[in-house]
């Protein structure tokens, strides 16, 4: 007997999953705590791409993003555990609005680009049998613009997680 899942059922479970994981890594007053709750939120996307029939892409996520960047996160916690009587000071009521400002100027600038890339976008869907050596060739060629695009939100990112990480003394 086996055990089949409708695919709107299986997205909202994987959705709901991804995005409480999301919301837990915000919300967490503990950094480890974040760091879990990530965890949770990636292996959410893994599950994403696992039911889009990518279990290569599926993998990759587990052994990256949870196997490693995770553990990074919490083996930096532990290394540069700040003593617990030193306390965090609260945050001054107008400084979030310049992130803020930033996000929306991000999102306008990944908007514009891809509205302009719109039609350049390829109309021939990519043969389902590609070949990993032939992944990078693909990418690079056929999809440019979601590329730039990616690698704009994930420096975006790092520049917001250096930020933040940023303390003064």
């Amino acid at each position: 007997m086996t055990l089949t899942v409708p695919p709107d059922v299986s997205f909202i479970i994987l959705a709901t999953v991804t995005i409480i994981g999301a919301i837990l890594a915000l919300q967490a007053k503990e950094l480890i705590y974040g760091a879990v709750a990530l965890a949770i939120s990636f292996i959410g996307m893994a599950g994403f791409f696992a039911s889009l029939d990518a279990p290569y892409l599926a993998m990759l996520q587990i052994a990256i993003y949870v196997g490693a960047i995770v553990v990074l996160i919490l083996f930096t916690i532990m290394l540069v555990r700040r003593e617990q009587s030193e306390e965090v000071e609260g945050s001054e009521p107008g400084e979030g609005s310049v992130g803020l400002w930033l996000a929306g100027l991000l999102a306008l600038s990944i908007a514009g680009v891809a509205a302009l890339a719109g039609p350049n976008l390829p109309s021939i869907e990519p043969a389902a049998n590609l070949q990993v050596s032939d992944l990078g060739p693909a990418l690079t060629s056929q999809y440019s613009v979601p590329l730039i695009v990616l690698a704009l939100l994930i420096s975006s990112a790092l520049l917001g997680a250096l930020v933040l990480a940023k303390v003064e003394r």
